[in-house]
């Protein structure tokens, strides 16, 4: 499978956690799918992970933030992305995501957020065969045989 987790995922997936989110990320990295990524995604990441709060909670040093999204940009496959992609959802940060997932040709975004999971977005990706799953169906389906 070609998947992209979504920034919140991403964030909560970071080497100081050893939640749902980071098992997930390691689960894909370790097997036979494929994690797709873009610049703008690691960029929006890395911004995020600097907030205080989050550099409080998971105790990350700007060496850490960049560690990480190095880390990504390593693990995964990088998509280009075109301004020209048809991504008609609500939140200009999710247009990034969702540019990635349809450039990328996924076969899977993985999100909690519920503007994937509604009109429009969820019947235009589902138009692509792109299924929207949130992290326990998608760690779920990985963790099945065969």
């Amino acid at each position: 499978m070609r998947i992209v987790l979504d920034t919140t995922i991403l964030v909560r997936a970071n080497e100081r956690s050893a939640g749902l989110a980071r098992g997930l990320l390691i689960a894909i990295i370790e097997s036979q799918h494929t994690l797709l990524l873009s610049n703008e995604m690691l960029h929006e990441l890395a911004r995020v992970l600097r907030y205080p709060r989050l550099q409080a909670f998971y105790g990350l040093s700007e060496n850490l933030v960049y560690e990480y999204v190095g880390f990504l940009r390593q693990a995964a496959e990088m998509v280009s992305l075109s301004p020209m992609v048809v991504a008609p959802i609500r939140d200009v940060n999710d247009v990034i995501v969702m540019q990635t997932a349809i450039v990328g040709e996924a076969d899977v975004l993985c999100t909690n957020d519920e503007d994937f999971f509604a009109k429009p977005a969820a019947e235009y990706l589902a138009s692509l065969q792109i299924a929207v799953l949130d992290d326990i169906t998608l760690i779920t389906r990985l963790r099945e045989p065969g």
